[in-house]
């Protein structure tokens, strides 16, 4: 019959290389001995019948090994080897003296074999096994059926009760053999089984606890008492600008992280110190320059008996937080703006319309010469320039919750280059082009608010070009980050580029401040206005600028993205207001 190959477990590998070689080592040794002592005693056929059993040994051994790399079961192996060994040894017992032979015990051997590999119930078969082989050899020999190699034995009474008590005793002793070797084997068994389900839940805890320790949103970082870094968690890689492939482990903290320096004291201050710090805020600074607020807690590392080990840091990147509270702050500011709005609009409209209808009738009413003609002039236009003031501020102060639609952005776009193109504010002397990257770019915001942001940049680019340059608006799709450590989603990305002067460092900070402005007569709200729609519609809006171009760069998602934090208590300030 033939025996498919397959794949053999490790465990039995290693079970049937170790019970091949002892069975060897122990055949090997008491076949030997054996042979020894016939040969002492002159027994030349005994010992030449004992070589051949060696020799049985040997080939069934490596038949048996043969048959488990052929896949046969390895239960079946170690039973087809308890029972070889159990007819070897009984030919032993018959070459080396019969009943009373010194190697009558050596069936123990094959009795614990039983009980180790198959607990009680094959120790107490083995051992019946052999009691039975040991009990009719020895039935055998005292009817004469079987002799000794030197002869005949004639059996006494004495002889016949002497060997059944032989007999009695090892059966006894093959028995009791047999029990106890499979109760020990069942206990290591469940030794076993204990140990290895224990070391199961060692690993899952282990694995656990690395899960936990990789996909922790916050920073971790175990430092020693040298301040040499134990470990680093993946949040805090990133928080602390540590690429993943470089390590980290054993090195120290400040060879590591740049420009840490201050992160580094408050963790020597709490390890020398020996007192732990709650949740605090720190501020420290990228090696580039960019600031990072950390909120941090700092503890003892500390052995089981209390020992110092060294400090565990655990933080997070306020960064966003910081943002959100200028936005709020912002939000509040717009709030208070908005509650003396309506009182602005009536205290101050009144009079100006009074004062502009006036000044009217009094051109009318008086003859006047041309120098006071151009005062009245003067009077009225810059009245009606305060009203168009207050006007735009109101719409600012008072602007409504946006209702979003599926809006083609390039349509809205391609309108806003033709209304700069035919009106009086691009000369003729500067030029305005449009390009789309990809057609039919749509994304979910109110179309009459988005109208109005790319017309208050488009005019504060035609503004900077003033009488000679060129302007350029390209528009195009991106996936970055909604936040730190989101997912990315994709954007329309808007870019109104000019060649026009450059704007400071100073005066970018605050470019989308309401009122700021650097234009003789202007309001400063017209980029504010944009800045917070494109706030309200969950896009960003950044400016860049040196001495070849300046670009405002827009980003509003192609979705209705509302997975910024604290975007709808700030519209809903902006509603209450």
């Amino acid at each position: 019959m033939n025996i498919n190959p397959r794949a053999v477990a490790v465990q039995d590998e290693e079970k049937i290389r170790r019970l091949i070689f002892v069975r060897l080592v122990v055949a090997t040794l008491v076949v030997g001995a054996a042979i020894i002592l016939l040969q002492a005693q002159s027994r030349e056929l005994s010992a030449v019948a004992l070589y051949s059993l060696l020799g049985v040994i040997y080939l069934s051994t490596g038949a048996v090994y043969l048959g488990h790399l052929r896949g046969a079961a390895f239960s079946s192996l170690v039973r087809l080897l308890i029972g070889i060994d159990l007819a070897v040894l009984t030919l032993i017992v018959h070459y080396s003296g019969g009943s009373e032979s010194i190697f009558t015990n050596l069936y123990i051997l094959t009795i614990f074999v039983g009980g180790f590999y198959f607990q009680v119930a094959g120790g107490l078969v083995t051992s019946l096994l052999a009691a039975t082989l040991y009990t009719i050899y020895t039935l055998l020999e005292l009817k004469g059926v079987v002799r000794s190699p030197e002869g005949a034995i004639l059996f006494t009474h004495q002889n016949l009760f002497d060997s059944l008590i032989n007999g009695y005793i090892h059966l006894a002793v093959f028995v009791s053999s047999g029990l106890i070797s499979g109760y020990f084997s069942r206990r290591i068994l469940s030794s076993r089984e204990i140990l290895a389900d224990r070391e199961k839940q060692i690993k899952q805890i282990q694995v656990n606890n690395d899960y936990i320790f990789r996909n922790m949103s916050s920073g971790l970082v175990v430092l020693n008492l040298e301040s040499e870094i134990i470990s680093m968690n993946p949040a805090a890689r990133r928080i602390l600008g540590v690429c993943e492939g470089i390590d980290v482990e054993g090195k120290p903290f400040n060879a590591v992280i740049d420009g840490m320096d201050r992160l580094l004291k408050e963790l020597v201050r709490v390890r020398e110190s020996g007192v732990q710090r709650k949740r605090h805020e720190i501020e420290l600074v990228k090696p580039d320059g960019k600031e990072l607020p950390l909120g941090i807690s700092i503890s003892l590392l500390t052995s089981g008996t209390g020992q110092k080990m060294g400090v565990i840091a655990l933080f997070q990147d306020l960064t966003e937080v910081h943002m959100m509270r200028k936005k709020i702050r912002k939000a509040d500011k717009l709030a208070a703006v908005g509650e003396i709005s309506a009182a602005i609009a009536h205290e101050i409209r009144a009079p100006l319309a009074s004062i502009c209808g006036s000044t009217e009738m009094l051109k009318q009413e008086l003859d006047v010469d041309e120098e006071n003609m151009e005062l009245m002039d003067l009077i009225i236009r810059e009245s009606d320039r305060l009203d168009g003031m207050i006007t735009e501020f109101l719409e600012y102060s008072k602007m409504r919750r946006p209702e979003f639609e599926s809006v083609n952005i390039e349509n809205c776009l391609k309108e806003t280059v033709m209304l700069i193109k035919h009106g009086s504010h691009l000369k003729d002397s500067c030029s305005l082009t449009f390009e789309a990257e990809g057609a039919g770019i749509r994304v979910f915001a109110d179309e009459q608010q988005i109208r109005q942001v790319f017309l208050n940049i488009a005019l504060n680019a035609c503004q900077a070009v003033d009488c000679q340059g060129n302007i350029n608006i390209d528009l195009k799709t991106v996936r970055k980050q909604a936040g730190n450590g989101d997912e990315d989603i994709e954007y329309a990305q808007i870019r109104f580029i000019n060649d026009g002067e450059p704007i400071s460092e100073e005066d970018r900070r605050q470019i989308f401040d309401p009122f700021f402005t650097t234009k003789e007569g202007g309001t400063g709200l017209g980029l504010a206005t944009a800045a917070r729609i494109v706030e309200n519609h969950s896009g960003n809006i950044h400016v860049e600028s040196n001495n070849y171009r300046t670009v405002f760069t827009l980003l509003l998602p192609l979705k209705n993205y509302e997975g910024q934090v604290g975007i709808k208590e700030i519209q809903n300030q902006f509603e209450r207001v």
